[in-house]
């Protein structure tokens, strides 16, 4: 597996990712919003996994200096390669290097029910939901993570 920055090139690919996903962990009206953050929201710390060549995901990070905080962002696995291990190994890179870029910094991430349990094993606590928050049956999970170095 290879982690490389993302690259414009890489778009298409991503948007794929992220379509192999809907319904259950992406609304249809998410797709938007997505490729709105790819064409003019995206800042330089947004990846890109490969496994044997092929990009099967993507995932990146934030810093929100307004509330101090920092957190994950538009992370997510080809649905074709889902329970290989391969979402842990973005979401640990990614929380390796907010750990580095922000030691003192309250961590977290917006997600869905699905995906909740996956990031509560990744250390990351529910601080509030919201039904259907992003979507007729896809609920808004927010969640945070605490640590000092």
């Amino acid at each position: 597996m290879q982690i490389t920055k993302y690259i414009p090139s890489f778009r298409e690919n991503c948007i794929e990712i992220f379509k192999s996903n809907q319904p259950q962990y992406f609304a249809v009206e998410e797709l938007r919003l997505f490729e709105n953050f790819l064409d003019y929201e995206i800042e330089e710390n947004y990846y890109v996994i490969k496994n044997n060549g092929l990009l099967v995901g993507c995932g990146g990070i934030f810093f929100d200096a307004k509330n101090n905080e920092a957190g994950l962002s538009w992370g997510m696995v080809h649905a074709d390669y889902h329970g290989q291990g391969i979402g842990k190994l973005l979401t640990q890179f990614r929380l390796d290097l907010l750990k580095n870029m922000y030691p003192d910094k309250s961590l977290r991430i917006e997600t869905s029910q699905h995906t909740a349990e996956f990031y509560k094993k990744n250390g990351f606590s529910i601080a509030d939901i919201v039904p259907d928050g992003f979507a007729e049956g896809i609920d808004k999970y927010s969640m945070k993570m605490e640590f000092k170095s």
